[in-house]
């Protein structure tokens, strides 16, 4: 699919630079205008059709800002990359505005803006919105039914590690699914919608927690899983329904697993906002089940919203974390999530960690979780034990040589460093020995 960007600026040489930059990206039309007004009339005639849109605060008339404030009242669902040569606080205070708000902000780009960091918000934008990116081929609903009837469900687990001290933490489990007799195994691309549409996503996910919750309470047995907490995925239209509580419950006590170490991870493809939904994050919490907001900061739950909820946890999308290390609005608004789980008294996930680069930034940010590829790649449940192995030895042998190597002084923060390396090095050394596929 093809992306249109309107970009708004009151310099006409800095409306052509941007689109010059811009068309030499994954971008097939680029329109400007010099007027905060003439935007807005054809953004309310013609939204659909801009994908993108790039603003400058400092403008006659109507300035960015009440531009933004603007296209949050009409609901405009595209993207939004601020563009200013104003002071850093200034771009600050207007992403404030656009985080608070249920705009998507792609990027705050400070004048001359680089192709690269277009490139960057580009790629923001195709993590955000999935009907941009090529699909992988979907099942047929015969398919999935024929699937879930022969028992092709497969857990797979990735692992969440403490950016300070490298410990395991948690696991996600997700889904993978096998068609036909072939190896490959699908993922939820492939399939959701299909399970969604038909009215199969209930019986996919008991499919895959009945299996799940038993492989989850062998995992628990392994003395650096013991304490660590399993993330299971419900969408809100299951949310809804007033009988998942209670099945949580069942498996639980079916497996034996204590509910406070199940966190149910609430996927923000539709909005929360019925009745039934808070009533259910209501009731998993009162059975001291967690609650998590996954991919925050793509959907449709702002800060206002996120306040109310009795949630537990906060994962923030992929899209903001790759690249952290070197983008001030990723780091502004990870700066902002953490205050507020702070003062809520939540856990703060960071999904998505590819970057070795970004992984090192974000071992500076206090009570954070990570979770991405570079620390651990889904693995099925024979996978994940021969990786726990690993990264034990490693990390072991790491923490051995660290202590002979490092003065006293600098002691505390080179073992926590060498344990986060570890999961890293444990990670590599299993995917070059393992034939599995994700």
């Amino acid at each position: 699919m093809s992306i249109n960007v309107l970009v708004i600026d009151d310099s006409l040489s800095s409306c052509r630079i941007l689109s010059e930059y811009l068309m030499q990206l994954t971008v097939n039309r680029v329109e400007y205008c010099t007027c905060g007004g003439s935007a807005i009339k054809i953004l309310t005639r013609y939204s659909q059709d801009y994908h993108l849109v790039v603003v400058d605060l400092h403008m006659p008339n109507m300035d960015g800002i009440e531009l933004l404030m603007q296209l949050s009242e009409m609901g405009y669902k595209g993207g939004i990359i601020i563009a200013s040569a104003m002071e850093n606080r200034i771009i600050e205070a207007a992403s404030q505005i656009v985080i608070n708000s249920n705009l998507r902000l792609l990027g705050s780009l400070v004048k001359p803006v680089s192709v690269n960091q277009l490139k960057l918000c580009i790629e923001r934008l195709f993590m955000m919105e999935t009907e941009l990116s090529p699909k992988p081929a979907t099942m047929t609903v015969d398919e999935l039914q024929h699937a879930l009837n022969q028992d092709k469900v497969i857990p797979y687990f990735q692992a969440q590690m403490d950016a300070e001290s490298g410990d395991i933490v948690g696991f996600e489990v997700l889904c993978r699914i096998q068609s036909g007799n072939q190896l490959k195994l699908l993922s939820p691309d492939s399939f959701i919608e299909v399970a969604e549409s038909h009215d199969l996503l209930n019986l996919l996910t008991e499919k895959l927690l009945s299996k799940a919750m038993v492989e989850w309470s062998q995992i628990c047995q392994d003395e650096s899983c013991i304490n660590t907490s399993l993330s299971i995925n419900l969408n809100p239209s299951q949310l809804a329904q007033a009988s998942w509580p209670n099945k949580l419950l069942k498996y639980c006590d079916e497996n034996q697993v204590d509910s406070a170490k199940i966190t149910v991870e609430i996927t923000e493809n539709q909005a929360l906002d019925q009745q039934s939904q808070y009533s259910s994050i209501s009731r998993l919490r009162l059975h001291k089940f967690g609650v998590a907001i996954d991919d925050f900061g793509t959907g449709y739950t702002n800060l206002t919203q996120l306040c109310r909820l009795p949630i537990s946890e906060l994962k923030l999308d992929m899209s903001f974390v790759r690249g952290i290390h070197l983008d001030p609005l990723a780091q502004a608004i990870l700066k902002s999530l953490q205050n507020i789980s702070q003062n809520l008294g939540i856990s703060l996930v960071a999904e998505g960690v590819e970057d070795l680069r970004d992984l090192n930034y974000l071992e500076r940010i206090d009570n954070l979780r990570l979770q991405g590829f570079l620390i651990c790649r889904p693995k099925p449940f024979t996978e994940l034990m021969r990786w726990l192995k690993a990264h034990k030895k490693v990390g072991n042998a790491k923490l051995e040589s660290s202590r002979v190597n490092s003065d006293k002084a600098n002691s505390n923060r080179v073992e926590s460093g060498s344990k986060v390396k570890a999961v890293i090095t444990a990670e590599h050394s299993d995917d070059r020995r393992s034939n599995y596929t994700i």
